[in-house]
This record gives C-alpha cells, sequence and structure tokens, in this order.
C-alpha cells in the first residue's frame, strides 16, 4: 500500500541475509564461456561441449524520407538481416550450416 514502510524486523532479516546470499554466488561453480574459434575465422566461438564454431551477425537499418516539400512517408524504411554461421569439422571434411533471414537489398 502507498505510504507504508516495511517493518524493522522484516527490513532487518533482509539485510542480514544479503551478505550470506552473495557467499553462495561466490560458490557457485561457473560455467566456461565461448571460446574463440580462430581457425574459422573472426566472430566466430566454440560452444562449451561442441566440436563446432558458430558465428551469429546481422544488420538492422531505418530511415525516412525528410525532404522539404513531401510529407512524411507513411511508414518509415526499416530492413534487416540475421545470419548464423556454423561450421563443424567431420571425417569426411568441414561441414557448414548457414542461415540467413531478412529482408533488404544485400
Amino acid at each position: 500500500m502507498p505510504g507504508q514502510t516495511l517493518p524493522a524486523s522484516i527490513l532487518a532479516a533482509l539485510l542480514l541475509t544479503c551478505p550470506a546470499l552473495a557467499t553462495e554466488l561466490q560458490k557457485a561453480p561457473m560455467a566456461p564461456g565461448p571460446v574463440p574459434c580462430s581457425s574459422k575465422g573472426q566472430g566466430f566461438v566454440r560452444l562449451p561441449g561442441s566440436d563446432s564454431c558458430v558465428r551469429v551477425s546481422g544488420r538492422v537499418t531505418a530511415g525516412m524520407d525528410l525532404r522539404a516539400g513531401h510529407a512524411p512517408a507513411v511508414a518509415p524504411l526499416v530492413a534487416g538481416r540475421l545470419a548464423i554461421d556454423n561450421r563443424a569439422d567431420t571425417e569426411l571434411g568441414e561441414v557448414r550450416t548457414y542461415l540467413r533471414i531478412g529482408n533488404g537489398r544485400r
């Protein structure tokens, strides 16, 4: 309810448990992050527990026609693209999976 404050006992309990929670977080195991995969090129990372290297990229462009004497466009020009490139070394050689979703000229 607006204008009410927490009772002192609840506030004290919260303040006393915060350091304990912080200590527990410090003891939690850290998962290894992605490792750069320089053999496949710039931007590729090897995910933990996997033999494949992945790169996620994309772009977004937006614009509007604001020339003098012209009414603004009904909808602004918006274009975007998302690309996922996956490469894995196998017994038969490198296998590549490439997915690109989006609109635009390029």
